[in-house]
């Protein structure tokens, strides 16, 4: 039997209110509880009755909180609070955050390695879906990066021709599509190291700097 699965509450401002703090926890219960359902008897065979039975709630509050069965799959990918704390927390410069935000997006999706392998699975299945489902996430994940960015660029770290907010989703996608390869890989993937090769041709671009000084 599939262990319970947690969602991190890391990045909850300390100011919400009671209300919503409960609503938070109705939306992690539904949320593990489809999860351990999924894994133990695969998607398409799990109801949402039945996800309602075992978080406890009414199919009033499910669809409250997801408003569809297949909206449960993006789910993993939403950590836009965690991340912007994060950015929030440090002082470094925009390279360093960008480096930390990153990495942590990457070790989120790794504690969990067979909720990410059914996510990608299913979602890989249903191509519509997952550019709709996936929209709002990405524009969080989007605007919290490209902030770095522009901070970034108004410090002379980066080049300030560049939009701020289109270098942010060519990260996004980046980060997406490996963790969707090391989900395909069964995990044999140094994520770590793809994602600090990644960060280094995001900055740096592909040609050796010797050849470029040569063909100018």
């Amino acid at each position: 039997m599939a262990e319970s699965i947690d969602r991190e509450a890391s990045g909850v401002p300390a100011s919400r209110s009671r209300r919503d703090r409960k609503r938070e926890r109705t939306r992690d219960e539904i949320y593990s509880s489809a999860m351990n359902l999924f894994l133990r008897r695969g998607f398409e065979a799990v109801t949402i009755e039945e996800i309602c039975d075992t978080a406890d709630v009414a199919r009033a509050t499910f669809f409250l909180h997801f408003p569809a069965k297949e909206a449960l799959l993006t789910e993993y990918g939403s950590a836009s609070q965690a991340l912007a704390k994060l950015i929030r927390d440090l002082h470094g410069s925009a390279t360093s955050t960008l480096k930390a935000a990153l990495k942590m997006l990457a070790e989120r999706a790794m504690q969990q390695p067979d909720v990410i392998r059914l996510h990608v699975r299913e979602l890989l299945s249903r191509p519509p879906m997952l550019l709709e489902s996936h929209q709002e996430q990405t524009e969080n994940l989007v605007s919290l990066l490209a902030a770095v960015i522009s901070r970034g660029q108004a410090a002379g770290e980066f080049r300030r021709k560049i939009d701020p907010a289109l270098a942010a989703v060519a990260l996004c996608a980046t980060y997406f599509a490996l963790i969707y390869e090391w989900a395909r890989r069964g995990g044999r993937l140094d994520v770590e190291g793809a994602i600090a090769q990644t960060l280094d041709i995001f900055l740096n671009g592909l040609s050796d700097k010797k050849i470029k000084r040569s063909l100018s």
